[in-house]
């Protein structure tokens, strides 16, 4: 079943083992003891610039720095993502209760609520929880959390185990699916 473009790499946002690490504990770091953030910001906002262009904002209640392992935590997100080529032409958007960017590994994830639009393709995901990996540009829900993508149209699908390859535009569930597909000029089916 064809799926959605290459998704943007935060976008995919990403994404599921990793939430667990995201601690917003800052208890004193002892050896084997969990990590402690290099930084700390609340209510923040975050600017990446790629070639001298804005590429994508991310907005955080919470959002934590761990320099050493090149990762990002953060609680309350809402990031929104621009065309590479420097037009300001917004790309992508989404939120997550949580988010933790593997910076290093190039490992996104999202979770505790998640939803994601891709506006090239009038996409919208919803999911519990969702990772990218943008080394692989594989797109993961959790086996049993529910995925639901929608079409500008009405269009509709969702299931458990979603699974997408966004460099070959495809994308499948490991269960069953439910939803609906619009055609141009006709009602539901």
């Amino acid at each position: 079943m064809p799926g959605p473009k290459a998704l943007p790499p935060l976008a995919a946002a990403a994404i599921l083992a990793f939430l667990s690490s995201c601690s917003f504990n800052y208890g004193t770091d002892v050896a084997g003891g969990p990590a402690v953030p290099g930084l700390v910001i609340e209510n923040a906002r975050a600017a990446r610039y790629e070639d001298g262009s804005l590429s994508v904002v991310i907005d955080a209640g919470i959002l934590e720095m761990y320099d050493e392992d090149q990762v990002w935590a953060g609680e309350r997100i809402a990031f929104r993502q621009y065309a590479s080529d420097g037009s300001g032409i917004l790309e992508a958007e989404g939120s997550a209760g949580t988010m933790l960017v593997d910076d290093a590994n190039k490992v996104y994830t999202l979770g505790d609520d998640t939803r994601f639009r891709y506006v090239p393709d009038g996409i919208s995901l919803e999911a519990p929880d969702i990772r990218w990996e943008k080394k692989t540009s594989r797109l993961r829900g959790t086996a049993d959390g529910v995925v639901r993508i929608e079409k500008d149209d009405g269009s509709s699908v969702e299931g458990t185990g979603f699974f997408a390859d966004t460099l070959g535009r495809d994308y499948r569930f490991a269960s069953a699916v439910s939803g609906a597909m619009v055609r141009q000029g006709e009602g539901e089916e």
